[in-house]
């Protein structure tokens, strides 16, 4: 029975050292976090870093965590009203029509740059107009398989 006891103290003494450890190095980081760091070592200067990269990445999974449990599930008034849904469709394919403009417009600067790689006979030039005409192509091939997208 005393050896029981006897481990139950030094258990408990060990804990309270813990303890005591732990008080001593938040009052040494407290400090140091106050401290400006021209008047801090190479090492303090380290730890007083990662201390604070620490306390922002915790901020920030904290407030992540927090808006994620504030969602709220909300639901379409009954009604066969849809005047969002088309709006917002009538801006999408407006903007999908502009998107399809502007790369046929890319696509006619990259055959004019060929056709002047061409003419000055560079093969840089001639490179650089491909690939500006394959890429406008291609901006304008994805703008108009946006039915494809949203079927």
């Amino acid at each position: 029975m005393r050896r029981i006891i006897t481990f139950i103290k030094d258990k408990f003494a060990d804990f309270k050292a813990s303890i005591k450890r732990t008080q001593i190095k938040m009052k040494t980081n407290l400090k140091e976090d106050f401290t400006p760091n021209n008047q801090l070592a190479d090492e303090q200067r380290e730890a007083k870093r990662m201390r604070s990269i620490s306390r922002i990445t915790t901020g920030i999974m904290a407030a992540t965590m927090a808006m994620s449990c504030m969602g709220i599930t909300c639901f379409a008034a009954d009604g066969a009203s849809s005047e969002g849904v088309e709006t917002f469709n009538t801006v999408v394919e407006f903007i999908v029509d502009w998107v399809a403009r502007i790369g046929l417009v890319i696509g006619f600067i990259g055959a004019v740059q060929f056709a002047m790689g061409f003419k000055d006979d560079s093969a840089d030039g001639k490179t650089r107009g491909l690939m500006c005409l394959a890429s406008g192509f291609i901006v304008f091939a994805v703008a108009k398989a946006y039915d494809m997208f949203t079927a």
